[in-house]
């Protein structure tokens, strides 16, 4: 959509200036006052687009300083305020000004707590449990001395409209993301649907979905039942054979987010030097991206007008972030590089997750998987870190292969989210659900090893 191309258009100084200050209801005044000028349609719409960022914005950044310092106090013994400002001011607690107070973002507590081995230890309520850490581990080490891995894997996934926001009578459209023919996705399968489907996208389309179009009752529940296999072999990564005539493709602009700016060209130039081999200049783009950016919960990506520069400039950013990071300086460094993100499913867990592929001939495409690379270093664990660059593990469901693309049948309003799709997008005639109308259904129904 235009709209979303808008985003490389700059805001008109005096809306910037209101919104730095969390002056939302001033900036959209002086939005409507804009509209009314004689300005080019890529203004319009990047102003069009800016009202619905603010609205994201104010959801998610919803606790004061006292009640961030409450709610942390509640689940970490002995928490000080002079740790929350701490975390505050070396990026661990992401916030923003609106009306002039500092608000911190709704995730905040759970990244201080994931990224932050003092808080795990002074938990009021310690979870021990990481049987899907313990099986990563034992799986690594097959896939490296084995060379394979597959994995049946058989899920339910959808979405649930919450009730009392239902709009009973009238139409909803439904997009259900589903596995995608991807290099290691083999044998897909859909099983059962809620609902007749109106559409189910072909297995190649770079964000395949399943289609519904149902009068709304109140409560409904969309979901689709499918399995697929998980195939990984193991890529043992040598410079010494990496061909000379390497392809040009996927090492293109992708408009808003993948683009070379100079600020994104000269931090290539300076992680990967004088180096030619590609494969040793991949290696340098992971290493700079696990070794200096911090993990780090996002806000909506529909708030970020450039992913990968933010996460640059800022050196903090969840698995997509990262990920949109490395393959943008992959691309300005002549290495091809696409996008990977759906689910991650193992016989313990199930959640969203994004990861990349870059292309090495002679070895064809291969994965990078930045934050998980970078948790295993922030842990330690430099067997894991060195695995994620060049493989991954078989607890994957890809549905995914490029950021910013339509569904088929392309939705008509914005998006929850306009760059990437695991849970699900659902619009009425009038306008896009928001994501505090429904709930995500993920379910685990057979997980083996083939």
């Amino acid at each position: 959509m235009d709209i979303y191309n808008s985003l490389i258009v700059e805001l008109p100084e005096d809306i910037k200036k209101t919104i730095y200050f969390g002056d939302y209801d001033k900036a959209l005044k002086l939005i409507d006052i804009y509209m009314d000028r004689n300005i080019p349609n890529i203004l319009r719409n990047r102003l069009e687009y800016e009202k619905d960022r603010i609205r994201r914005l104010k959801d998610d950044y919803i606790y004061s300083f006292d009640e961030a310092f409450e709610l942390a106090s509640s689940k970490i013994e002995g928490f000080a305020k002079e740790e929350l400002e701490k975390m505050k001011d070396e990026r661990y607690a992401e916030w923003v000004y609106i009306d002039g107070e500092v608000k911190f973002i709704d995730s905040f507590l759970n990244n201080i707590i994931k990224v932050n081995k003092n808080f795990k230890k002074r938990l009021i309520d310690k979870n021990t449990d990481n049987k899907d850490s313990q099986l990563v581990e034992k799986t690594i080490d097959e896939i490296i001395s084995s060379r394979e891995k597959k994995y049946f894997i058989h899920l339910r996934t959808g979405i649930k409209l919450k009730e009392r926001k239902a709009r009973v009578g009238e139409s909803v459209k439904v997009h259900i993301p589903i596995p995608q023919n991807a290099q290691q996705i083999k044998n897909i399968k859909i099983h059962n649907t809620s609902h007749n489907p109106k559409f189910i996208a072909p297995e190649n389309h770079p964000q395949r979905t399943i289609y519904f179009e149902e009068e709304v009752n109140g409560g409904d529940i969309f979901t689709v039942e499918y399995s697929y296999e998980n195939h990984i072999k193991y890529n043992d990564l040598k410079p010494e054979i990496v061909s000379k005539n390497q392809p040009s493709f996927y090492t293109e602009e992708w408009i808003p987010h993948i683009r070379f700016t100079p600020f994104l060209v000269e931090l290539t130039n300076e992680i990967i030097k004088d180096e030619k081999n590609p494969l040793i200049k991949a290696r340098k783009i992971y290493d700079y991206i696990t070794k200096n950016v911090q993990y780090s919960y996002m806000p909506q990506y529909a708030t970020i007008t450039n992913i990968p520069e933010y996460c640059a400039y800022n050196l903090k950013g969840d698995c997509g972030v990262q990920a949109i990071l490395f393959i943008t300086l992959c691309r300005i460094a002549n290495i091809p590089a696409r996008w990977q993100s759906g689910l991650y499913s193992s016989p313990y867990y199930i959640g969203c997750h994004d990861w990349t592929e870059f292309y090495i001939e002679p070895y064809g495409w291969i994965f990078a998987d930045p934050s998980h690379g970078g948790g295993a270093l922030r842990n330690g664990n430099e067997k894991k870190w060195n695995f994620f660059f060049g493989n991954l593990d078989p607890f994957r469901m890809v549905a995914n292969s490029e950021v910013n693309y339509d569904f088929i049948p392309a939705k008509k309003h914005y998006r929850q989210d306009p760059f990437d799709n695991q849970i699900g997008e659902i619009e009425y005639e009038d306008r896009f659900l928001y994501d505090d109308e429904y709930e995500a259904i993920l379910e685990i129904i057979n997980i083996h090893e083939i």
